[in-house]
């Protein structure tokens, strides 16, 4: 039998008077401890209530007294190793369901989840009689003031002690149903981080009496608001809602803010806020920058690993449907993740060890219901998935030769320009990466179908760019030295991947997804067609890359509302002499020269010069469609000269310096924020 409790004596010769400290449970909830022994919040729970000694530097001082004494004893009693880890005895079971696997713990209650990895909670998780006490989200009553004026990005990551009213920000109802229609068309079918059926069911319920929504649901609502506007043309919006989408936008965001704020976001243990969340992230795209949107990103794998989505469910007794749902949850934020990286120019977060979660299933939505016992039938053939699995399979494949590729630690794409790979072996692991694709996806593809023509273009885009990154300029040391067999195979594959931006833009069936192409044009590969034209000797291959370059580059104009970032700029410098240049040589032939592209006889006529340097008395425009339009803002005043912008070390005849490309190129993104729509 145990003998009696250095502490507990400690605790009764000073006759239980208030302690100096918070008690071990309470300091790590986080919660308020009033230092009775035992407090308050333990007795209530039916846990011991257990004090930590003073920190190490306090002890410079002498003291004196039973106390102290009684509780060093105690801890080293209970913290034999002296690793700082405190385990009181265990009491009464709680009601939340738990399981373990390996090293950590699955809390479950009423959807929401955490997993606690070997700590202090994982002792103490058995202890505790409701799952709230370790979800903490479900309290209001320790929840911060924050000021009701803070800033969009103190709203969007604060908490409230009392719910925000937000019935008068969301739509009518008929708007609600208008913009889960758009969701479901043109954002639902590249993301598939919800089950369909399940959302619109409990929306169709929750328009019926706003007012008592719950606020995880109000969240992934206004998400999912945001998103369908980002997805749909101006017009469009003003025709069906009879407001501006820029209105509209910024009421729903607004909504979404105080959303998450009402949903504790930062403590939320709800897999749909994190859905939400992630949603949000999405159509953050159309209004901030890519800095901001990785760093938040951030924030959503914390939750995620938090909720335990990192670990898979049929391992933690998760039911099958929640696991599934798990699992694209997962695989989706690491797509937003490495792609919000790589749009920054740094490499992708890197992932904790204890990652086991599967790969989701490629089924339907409707083979999945949440009374499920079994998994679901995964089908041969195409499903709704094939979008999301394509892209989960290329970061596999890029995540895993990564790894292998030895020295390669800088980022998922650094093994492509390393050094400890051949060339050889490069190409024989992107074909790899080809058959792969060709095998599981593109002979699958329908062309009739948008979405399977979505998947086909995003596939092989990403395979000509993992091959123009293999055999980039960059890599040889001395550019001038690039055998000719080389600039062809790089040309190739950067035309390729124009003419995929291009046909993304204009082909009328992937339209409603334009709002995800829009933010993946190939900057390296426009730079390099237009660097190495001069040394072209095709003239209709000439032709072709002027019109590609008129469509591409007038349109990226136009969605980034006029913005000129030193991107910009040079690209624009490089046009104008790659222009000239392809002029004096069709005049040199005796060649009529492809008719002007509007965007470049645009940027002719605001250079400095233009009149005197000009080789042929009239520029021919052509306008390539509707989308080759004047852009919106008008450019015609904005003058630009190469050498007064200090471009022209970028320009010259000399071989060019990716590394002066390479620094605009990881400073353009930063440029673009734009609050307005």
């Amino acid at each position: 039998m145990a003998g009696p409790d250095p502490l507990n004596q400690s605790a009764d010769s000073s006759s239980k008077q208030p302690t100096s400290n918070s008690c071990v449970v309470c300091h790590n909830r986080k919660v308020k401890c009033d230092r009775q022994d035992p407090c308050s919040n333990c007795s209530k729970a039916d846990v011991e209530c257990i004090y930590r000694a003073p920190p190490p530097p306090r002890r410079r001082k002498r003291e004196t007294g039973s106390v102290s004494q009684g509780r060093g004893k105690s801890l080293r009693r209970d913290d034999p190793d002296g690793s700082g880890s405190v385990t009181p005895n265990r009491g009464r079971m709680g009601q939340a369901s738990t399981k373990k696997s390996g090293s950590g713990r699955m809390i479950m209650k009423d959807g929401n989840s955490v997993y606690l990895d070997t700590n202090l909670w994982t002792s103490v998780s058995n202890e505790l009689p409701d799952a709230a006490d370790v979800l903490g989200d479900v309290s209001d009553s320790a929840a911060d003031d924050f000021d009701q004026d803070a800033g969009d990005e103190v709203v969007l990551l604060s908490t409230s002690a009392t719910r925000e009213s937000l019935t008068g920000l969301h739509p009518n109802p008929l708007h609600i149903f208008k913009l889960w229609q758009a969701f479901l068309e043109n954002v639902n079918p590249l993301t598939k981080i919800i089950h369909a059926p399940t959302v619109q069911q409990q929306i169709l319920e929750a328009m019926s009496d706003l007012p008592k929504i719950s606020r995880e649901l109000e969240a992934l609502m206004f998400s999912i608001y945001c998103i369908a506007l980002v997805s749909l043309q101006a017009a469009d919006v003003e025709k069906s809602f009879g407001e501006s989408k820029k209105s509209l936008l910024s009421k729903c965001r607004r909504g979404a803010q105080l959303a998450f704020k009402n949903a504790s976001l930062l403590r939320t243990s709800s897999s749909m806020v994190l859905q939400a969340f992630m949603l949000y992230l999405l159509c953050m795209r159309s209004f901030s920058d890519p800095h901001t949107i990785w760093t938040l990103c951030g924030i959503a794998t914390r939750i995620a690993q938090r909720i335990g989505i990192h670990r898979d469910g049929s391992s933690h007794g998760i039911s099958v449907f929640d696991t599934e749902i798990r699992r694209r949850i997962w695989f989706q934020l690491m797509i937003i993740d490495a792609t919000s990286a790589q749009f920054c120019g740094v490499a992708s977060t890197p992932l904790p060890g204890a990652i086991d979660v599967q790969p989701p299933m490629n089924a339907n939505d409707s083979d999945l219901d949440p009374r499920m016992t079994e998994p679901a039938y995964e089908k041969e053939g195409p499903t709704e998935m094939i979008f999301c699995l394509a892209r989960s399979a290329f970061g596999k494949w890029l995540h895993r030769w990564s790894k292998e590729a030895e020295g390669s630690n800088t980022g998922p794409w650094a093994f492509l320009t390393s050094s400890s790979m051949t060339l050889s072996e490069k190409d024989k692991a992107i074909d790899e990466l080809e058959a792969h694709m060709e095998n599981n996806f593109f002979r699958h593809c329908d062309k009739s179908i948008p979405l399977h023509i979505a998947t086909s273009m995003m596939a092989s885009s990403a395979i000509h760019y993992t091959r123009l990154m293999a055999h980039h300029p960059r890599q040889y040391s001395d550019p001038s030295c690039i055998p000719q067999s080389e600039k062809d195979i790089i040309f190739e594959h950067a035309l390729k991947m124009t003419e995929h931006a291009d046909y993304a833009q204009t082909c009328s069936a992937v339209q409603k997804y334009s709002w995800h192409m829009v933010n993946h044009v190939p900057w390296d590969a426009i730079i390099l067609i237009l660097s190495d034209m001069r040394h072209r000797r095709d003239p209709e291959e000439k032709s072709k890359v002027w019109h590609l370059i008129g469509n591409v580059y007038s349109r990226n104009l136009r969605e980034s509302k006029g913005i000129q970032t030193p991107l910009h700029r040079a690209i624009q410098h490089l046009i104008v002499r790659a222009w000239r240049a392809y002029v004096e040589e069709c005049n040199q032939h005796h060649r009529t020269p492809t008719p002007c592209p509007t965007i470049v006889a645009t940027l002719l006529a605001n250079a400095k010069g233009t009149h005197e340097s000009q080789p042929v008395g009239d520029i021919v425009t052509v306008e390539n469609g509707p989308s080759q339009d004047q852009p919106e803002h008008d450019f015609r005043t904005a003058r630009f000269d190469p050498e007064a912008d200090g471009f022209e070390y970028l320009l010259g005849d000399s071989p060019i310096d990716w590394n002066e490309w390479d620094t605009l190129l990881n400073q353009f993104p930063a440029s673009l924020t734009d609050d307005a729509i």
